[in-house]
């Protein structure tokens, strides 16, 4: 009976995502000066001045995952592992670890560029679809929090893409190709949902082309609960939601840590062992 239920609600969600609008797929090969300007009122709103003086970070999440929809992904979520985490990125070159904790254990994840590595409870492991998916978590999450700030890097065509609400918000899209993509994609497509009035990222919609398994999917991650530290307006309450083959909720997370310019360096963040600096609890968001 229980499997019933899910294939009807599975298949219900296909019927009802068949009009629903994808990313547009037109081929675009530069920026045009609407876009980047409102990608860049986006950035001072966010606090481009005090993120521009940042150059490595320390988080911590914690995050819930939906009951349906991430079961149509496990390797992608690995829901075992992936509960809440401990995450430090150097800017320049961008370098992502991660230590994750779930009812399986701990979940390791050393993201460079070109590269990737895991190790399931010290444990490293070489299979190449938890790599594709490890991969594309690191930059899917790296975007998430850097917002606006992410589409600095090279290779990214910025469009316009017409208007949208989020939470009763009118919002302007920006429609950005990045080549590389996310994980070990050669190309994804975000829709920046930019704020009209106050210029805050409001919510991404994205591809997933990294993985065999996601690519043609869409998701979409609204951003709330803003809060500035350091000098910039971060988000502090993360939605996902699946928005194509069909609408399903995936994942709700909070941020609930950060701290900036520990010094880290690549030296501080091996795939097993983090250095003391590193290893540090990232500093606690009081609300």
């Amino acid at each position: 009976m229980k499997q019933k239920t899910l294939l009807l609600i599975f298949l219900m969600g296909l019927i009802s995502s068949c009009a629903s609008k994808q990313i547009c797929p037109r081929a675009i090969n530069t920026s045009e000066p609407e876009a980047l300007a409102l990608v860049a009122a986006s950035q001072e709103a966010h606090g481009r001045f005090a993120f521009d003086r940042i150059k490595d970070l320390s988080v911590r999440y914690e995050g819930k995952w939906a009951s349906i929809g991430p079961r149509f992904q496990p390797v992608l979520v690995d829901s075992k592992f992936r509960g809440g985490s401990e995450e430090r990125m150097i800017l320049s070159p961008r370098i992502i670890a991660q230590s994750h904790t779930g009812p399986g254990g701990v979940k390791k994840v050393l993201r460079s560029p070109g590269q990737i590595a895991i190790a399931y409870n010290g444990r490293p492991t070489d299979d190449d679809e938890t790599g594709q998916a490890a991969a594309l978590v690191a930059d899917a999450y790296a975007l998430f929090l850097l917002g606006p700030f992410y589409f600095q890097q090279s290779g990214t065509v910025l469009a316009m893409n017409g208007e949208s609400y989020v939470d009763q918000a009118l919002c302007d899209e920006v429609l950005a190709i990045l080549r590389p993509g996310l994980g070990m994609s050669e190309e994804d497509r975000v829709i920046l949902h930019i704020d009209r009035s106050s210029k805050l990222l409001r919510r991404v919609r994205l591809t997933l082309n990294g993985l065999d398994s996601t690519r043609g999917a869409e998701v979409d991650v609204t951003f709330r609960d803003f809060k500035k530290i350091d000098g910039v307006l971060w988000p502090t309450d993360f939605d996902e939601r699946i928005r194509s083959p069909f609408k399903l909720h995936a994942h709700h997370w909070n941020l609930r840590g950060l701290d900036s310019n520990r010094g880290l360096t690549s030296r501080d963040l091996k795939l097993v062992e983090w250095t003391r600096k590193a290893a540090k609890p990232s500093a606690v968001i009081t609300h």
